[in-house]
């Protein structure tokens, strides 16, 4: 899983920096993977970690009421994306590589400007529905 669940990571300063560059990490690891994917190969295993990401990304910048700016629009085509790719069972599409990638990338560069309860609020209202 890629998202940080834990309270006190999200809001402990100390804590969030070392879990950012932990996260940074394991994101360039799914962007290298889910680039070398071939078209039609089951990429659930994949997909799965990068969708809490995304999902709870979206969802803090709507809180943070940025909700019509480029990354928050970028983001809402990669959810598209990725309902998508769960809908066809988590057959791989490569065409659906850039997309998915630019929100990994939003999700890297947002995810230490979103302020510490604002992220909480969000990953336990994301995590939360997709129980």
């Amino acid at each position: 899983m890629i998202v940080i669940k834990e309270q006190k990571i999200a809001r402990n300063p100390v804590a969030r920096a070392v879990a950012a560059e932990q996260l940074k990490k394991r994101m360039v690891d799914q962007r290298i993977v889910l680039l070398m994917l071939d078209e039609g190969e089951d990429a659930r295993s994949n997909i799965l970690p990068i969708s809490d990401a995304v999902f709870i990304m979206a969802y803090a910048l709507e809180l943070m009421g940025k909700e019509h700016s480029i990354e928050h629009r970028k983001l809402r085509s990669a959810m598209l994306v990725l309902v998508a790719c769960s809908e066809r069972k988590f057959i791989w599409h490569r065409a659906d590589a850039i997309t998915i990638d630019n929100a990994i990338d939003i999700c890297v560069k947002e995810w230490t400007k979103v302020p510490s309860d604002t992220l909480q609020k969000a990953m336990n209202y994301i995590l939360g529905t997709m129980k």
